[in-house]
Order: C-alpha cells, then sequence, then structure tokens
C-alpha cells in the first residue's frame, strides 16, 4: 500500500419532530429515532486486540478532559455516539471513483459516523490504496479531488465535470446497488442545491429517517492522505534551498506539493510564484524534512508525503487514521458546531419580532442556547489537546488555517447581540409597562381628590366654588387621559 485516503462529510443533522423545541432537545442524541435494522453498530468499545492496542495509544496522546468528545462513553448522556458500518467487516467493500481518464477502486477499511451533541455529525470513509497501477503522483491527486466531491460545485460543471467525477459508487454494501451510486446527473433534473450525493444521504438515512442532512462546509469532503514515495520525498532532504525547489518545481513534481495540500488535480490554483511560496512556507510542517517526510494542510485537506524506507506504512500510516484522525474530527466538530449555533442564533432573531412580548418559550429557548454554548466551550473547543510537540504543532496549524478561534469570537459577538437586543426588547416592554401604570395612577388620583371633597362636602353639606372647579378640573382631567390612552391605542 502506497496511499491511505480518509474522506470527512462534517454536516449539521435537524431532527424533523423536535425542529421547533430548545436547542438542548433539538440536539438530544437519544430523542433520534434510530433504524434497530440498521448496517450501523454503535460501538464505544474496542472489539478486537488490533482496535485495543491503537485505542491505548491513542487515548494516550490525547489529554485526559479530551477524551469524552473524541471517544463514546457508551451512556446516554455522552457527547458524541460513534457507529461503524458492519459490512467492511464482513466482506470487501470498495469506493469506487470514476473520471474521464481513468477509474479508481479503493478499499473500503471501514465506515464510521459519529453524531455529537451540538447538532452536527461527520460521516467517515476510510479507504486503502492497494492497487499498483493507481499509485502514481496523479492518481493520488484525482483520488483525492474527485472522490471528494459531494456534489457539483456549479451548474455547467454536472455536464462537463471538470471538477466532479462521472460517478461515485460504493460497492459491497448491503441493499440495492443504485442507494450508493452517484452519477450527479439528478441535480439538473431536479434542480437540487445544497443537496449531498445520494450515497452520503442513503447511507445516513439508513441509521435514521427523520433526521435532515445540511452539509457544513460546501460541495467538498475534508481530505486526509498519507503517501508514500520516494522519488518525490528525496526531492526534500537535504536542505532549504531543496525544500524551496521541491515548492516551486514545476518539471520535476509538477508543483505537486502545492496541487497535493490544495487538492489540486490537474494544475495548480495559485499562479503566482510569491504567493504560491508564502503559502506553502506558512502551512507545511518541516520538522521530519531531512528524513524526506512534509506535513501540510488547507482548509480541506491534511496530507502527508513520506518515504517509505524510513517510514513504513505501519508507523506513518497508522498515525495519519488514528491520532491525527481525531485531531481533525475535533477541528471540524468546532467549525460544524460554530455554524450550528450560529443558525440558532439567527433563528430566534427571526422568532423576536412576531411576538410583541417577551413570552416564556422564546425565553427558553434563549436560555438554552446560551447553556448549550456553555458547555461547547468547556467540552468541545480547546486550544491544546496534548503535551506531545509534534501534536501541538501540528493542531496548532490545523486551528489556525480552519479559523477556529475568529470564529468563535464571531459566535461570542453574535450571541452578545443576541442578549443586547433582549435588553433591549424588556427595556421597552417594562417601559410600556411602567407607563400604563402612570396613566392608572394618574387616573385614580382625580377620582381620589373628587371622593375626598364629596366627603368633605357631604360633612358640610354645602360645596364651595373652589370644590367645584376642582371636580370640573378632575373630571376633565380624567377625560383627556382616557382619550389619550385610547389614541395610543
Amino acid at each position: 500500500m502506497k496511499s491511505y485516503h480518509i474522506f470527512y462529510f462534517p454536516f449539521k443533522w435537524l431532527n424533523q419532530k423536535t425542529s421547533e423545541s430548545v436547542l438542548a432537545e433539538q440536539t438530544d442524541l437519544t430523542a433520534i429515532p434510530v433504524n434497530p435494522h440498521a448496517n450501523w453498530l454503535r460501538n464505544p468499545e474496542p472489539l478486537n486486540d488490533a482496535e485495543r492496542e491503537q485505542l491505548y495509544n491513542e487515548k494516550n496522546f490525547f489529554y485526559k478532559f479530551v477524551h469524552p468528545v473524541l471517544y463514546d462513553q457508551g451512556k446516554e448522556d455522552s457527547i458524541i455516539y460513534h457507529y461503524e458500518r458492519k459490512e467492511p467487516r464482513q466482506r470487501e467493500v470498495s469506493y469506487i471513483i470514476s473520471t474521464k481518464d481513468k477509474t479508481y477502486r479503493l478499499k473500503v477499511a471501514a465506515i464510521n459516523l459519529n453524531l455529537y451533541a451540538t447538532g452536527v455529525g461527520i460521516l467517515i470513509f476510510y479507504l486503502a490504496n492497494d492497487l499498483e497501477n493507481q499509485q502514481e503522483p496523479e492518481d493520488i491527486l484525482k483520488i483525492n479531488q474527485y472522490g471528494r466531491r459531494i456534489f457539483p460545485p456549479f451548474y455547467a460543471d454536472i455536464e462537463g465535470r471538470s471538477e466532479t467525477a462521472n460517478y461515485i459508487q460504493i460497492d459491497g454494501l448491503n441493499g440495492k446497488p443504485s442507494l450508493y451510486k452517484e452519477d450527479f446527473s439528478s441535480y439538473a433534473i431536479h434542480y437540487k442545491t445544497w443537496e449531498p450525493a445520494c450515497f452520503i444521504k442513503n447511507l445516513i438515512h439508513d441509521w435514521s429517517e427523520n433526521i435532515t442532512i445540511i452539509p457544513a462546509i460546501d460541495d467538498r469532503m475534508f481530505v486526509n492522505c498519507w503517501y508514500a514515495n520516494k522519488t518525490l520525498a528525496n526531492f526534500l532532504k537535504n536542505d532549504n534551498e531543496s525544500l524551496e525547489h521541491f515548492f516551486m518545481d514545476k518539471n520535476e513534481t509538477n508543483d505537486f506539493w502545492y496541487k497535493y495540500i490544495y487538492v489540486d488535480a490537474n494544475y495548480a490554483s495559485c499562479q503566482n510564484d510569491e504567493m504560491k511560496k508564502r503559502l506553502l512556507s506558512n502551512q507545511t510542517n518541516k520538522r521530519w524534512q531531512k528524513e524526506g517526510t512534509l506535513y501540510g494542510m488547507s482548509r480541506y485537506s491534511f496530507v502527508c508525503l513520506t518515504n517509505e524506507d524510513w517510514f513504513p506504512e505501519n508507523i506513518l500510516a497508522v498515525y495519519m487514521r488514528t491520532m491525527y484522525s481525531r485531531m481533525i474530527e475535533l477541528i471540524l466538530l468546532q467549525r460544524a458546531s460554530r455554524l450550528r449555533f450560529s443558525d440558532e442564533v439567527t433563528r430566534q432573531m427571526i422568532a423576536f419580532p412576531k411576538s410583541k412580548e417577551l413570552k416564556q418559550p422564546l425565553l427558553d429557548q434563549v436560555g438554552s442556547l446560551h447553556k448549550e454554548y456553555i458547555r461547547f466551550l468547556n467540552q468541545i473547543h480547546f486550544s491544546e489537546v496534548t503535551a506531545q510537540d509534534q501534536g501541538i504543532e501540528l493542531y496548532n496549524l490545523l486551528y489556525e488555517t480552519l479559523s477556529i478561534e475568529n470564529h468563535i469570537k464571531e459566535l461570542d459577538q453574535e450571541i452578545a447581540e443576541l442578549d443586547q437586543y433582549i435588553n433591549l426588547v424588556d427595556d421597552k416592554i417594562r417601559n410600556k409597562n411602567a407607563e400604563i401604570l402612570n396613566y392608572i395612577a394618574a387616573f385614580f388620583l382625580p377620582i381620589s381628590i373628587i371622593c375626598g371633597l364629596l366627603s368633605a362636602a357631604r360633612e358640610n353639606e354645602y360645596l364651595s366654588l373652589v370644590q367645584i372647579a376642582t371636580i370640573g378640573f378632575s373630571c376633565s382631567f380624567i377625560l383627556v387621559g382616557i382619550l389619550r390612552i385610547i389614541k395610543n391605542k
């Protein structure tokens, strides 16, 4: 095996039965009706010795306080519900990518589905490339580029297929083969937008038909790729000058490193050398350069190029699909959760103008949003997850590349603006209530005066001119007050 590919589909899910409830009920994993006959197995514990060994290494790699969001605790109140598709354990399953030039077949090592208590999920494909005729650099680039597309990025590509595969199929799953094959032609017929490929939608709906799935990024899955190529690795082993040559060379490496990081297949999407050099320098971890290994990442990828002579498949490939894969899941969870919270803020802001007062259900919505956001900050959003030097470097680079800190600051501002709006509405209601109370007090004050004068007149058996004038003025004041209230209404 010369390459290993992991595709991540982060999505927002909505339970159709609780879509109008408070956020805590919307994101309640126990409220989702799950198909008991689905080919998905909830798997909080390792099923064999190999998984037990890998899980031991992973958990020692991460701080213990991070474990609850990375690993299913097997409880109802777990932050994550982890499911695995049964078929790859039982028989051969293939991920097929058909392009204009070539059809690629990758072995499906696993298909996982993680559901999180923030209303988001990640569907993950673990794919091994073990066929000799699809291990050249251009093959790796095309597998990543075409295998990650979940719908055509623009209308013309439904026919043109410059960015989209002819079809993607998962072969070997239970059920009708057509359920897990997408040729993207229906996007023109039904004019579908922001709808994931049928093989993704049907895989998730096999687990539960009662959730709505919305892509959290765009038309692409996130790519995690390990590739061993001795020839390419030798370009970067000697010194910084050779590394710069590797970055920029168009003849011998054909811009491979840029296309590998930014998931381009045919040409580099940056055509300015100065900009390209800056991007690659910032997005590359060079710690193991002299051993022929580089890590790179973009908003859509985490990739590794290595020399198979020094780093065999059972070391770096394992790291990429275990420890580093968990880091990617956590970063994608943070980003998708931020978008999920932003959706809820928008929904609540839209609901306010329809109400003339702060009714209790509306306040419950806001209170639940605050509670779930505090839970997110305490249990899911971490600026550091490991004590390992390289783990810190790679996590920080991922964190910065996907702008997690900026997204969290923006979300803080959105929630603060929601609070400010609530306070303004609340103050307006309080002022209006106070005004009504003033009218009531003003209304009864003259009546009290009239009653006092009449009582005094009864005792004295006559009304003075001053008392008569006072009663007349009071009656006029009451009448004016009543008319003013009617006008304001």
